[in-house]
């Protein structure tokens, strides 16, 4: 899902979001601040907590959500 994300997001990455973080050396800003948006999804149940490794599924809730709009 990362890589996907990327792809869609490279246009509007700024240098300092490709810049390793400090506390690895080699993980980018951008990466780190995405994963910390998946785990806030998961916790606010706009994505299935059993999701596989590497996938993010909307859950109903999730859905029920983009329909608000």
């Amino acid at each position: 899902m990362l890589d996907l994300l990327y792809a869609k997001m490279a246009p509007v990455l700024n240098d300092y979001d490709h810049t390793p973080l400090a506390s690895d050396g080699i993980t980018p800003r951008w990466r780190n601040t995405a994963q910390w948006a998946r785990n806030s999804l998961r916790e606010q149940g706009l994505i299935r907590p059993d999701s596989p490794r590497g996938v993010w599924i909307i859950s109903e809730a999730g859905r029920a959500w983009l329909r608000q709009g």
